[in-house]
């Protein structure tokens, strides 16, 4: 576990509680949760079902106000939605009337582009390239399967150029060849492109594989049970999910996700 101290640059989370409800019908989910988050860190975050891991992401990007505690995106408080954090959902959230590429361009006028129209133009085109999306350029998303819409959705939250992406589950809608897929391509952007990640997910696998530190939370109200470190670097490829250590590493996440539901 890897103890990190108060961060000017990156996602630091402090002391966060909520609750929903009120009265005798409360239910807390979040409890003095803390974190902190280096900039250009990918973090995922595991937990029981119910545990509280989509109420932090959505505190994070500002749905949600905490009862008690502090947010800080490079050491400036979180008080809404903005644009220093852009969510990737479960759900396809693009839009179903734009092409691939003008969803993707979007993303360039999300971010207040300044340069010419070519200019954002090479922008869209950088990243339809980055995630194989440049033969579907013109194509309306009702074309396309669930794995490619989400790449559009990848795509577009990267053209964004937030300090901080938030993915609440994104491939949990795949089936399972195109999950693996979708997180080979996550892996390729990302080396690419660096950002600061929060990634949840349920499978521990997933998170091993993608993340840099994988979050344990507790069963709600959630605390973090331990922050376990992956040793992987840049070498993730598929191969990696048989190896002794990433297999210890999975057996030491799921011990513990047993232990406290």
């Amino acid at each position: 576990m890897t103890q990190h101290t108060t961060a000017t640059s990156g996602l630091s989370v402090r002391s966060v509680s909520k609750s929903f409800g009120t009265g005798p019908k409360a239910v807390s989910v979040l409890q003095d949760v803390d974190l902190d988050i280096d900039d250009g860190e990918f973090v995922a975050v595991v937990g029981p079902s119910g545990s509280g891991k989509s109420t932090l992401l959505n505190a994070i990007a500002g749905f949600v106000t905490p009862d008690r505690g502090e947010l800080l995106v490079n050491g400036e408080p979180v008080r809404g939605p903005g644009p220093s954090r852009c969510v990737v959902f479960q759900e396809y959230a693009i839009f179903p009337w734009l092409t691939v590429r003008r969803n993707i361009d979007f993303g360039t006028r999300l971010r207040a582009w300044k340069g010419t129209r070519p200019e954002r133009a090479r922008v869209t085109d950088r990243y339809l390239d980055m995630m194989g999306l440049t033969e579907f350029a013109d194509a309306l998303p009702k074309t396309l399967s669930g794995g490619m819409r989400q790449r559009v959705a990848i795509a577009r939250a990267y053209a964004v150029d937030p300090e901080i992406l938030l993915m609440d589950e994104p491939f949990a809608a795949l089936d399972a060849q195109t999950r693996e897929q979708m997180q080979e391509a996550l892996v390729d952007i990302n080396q690419r492109e660096r950002r600061t990640v929060l990634f949840v997910t349920h499978q521990v696998e997933e998170a091993i594989f993608l993340a840099d530190r994988v979050v344990v939370m507790s069963a709600r109200p959630a605390t973090v049970q331990e922050v376990v470190d992956v040793p992987w670097g840049d070498r993730r490829t598929h191969e990696i999910k048989t190896e002794p250590e990433f297999v210890r590493l999975r057996r030491h996440i799921e011990t513990l996700l047993r232990s406290r539901r």
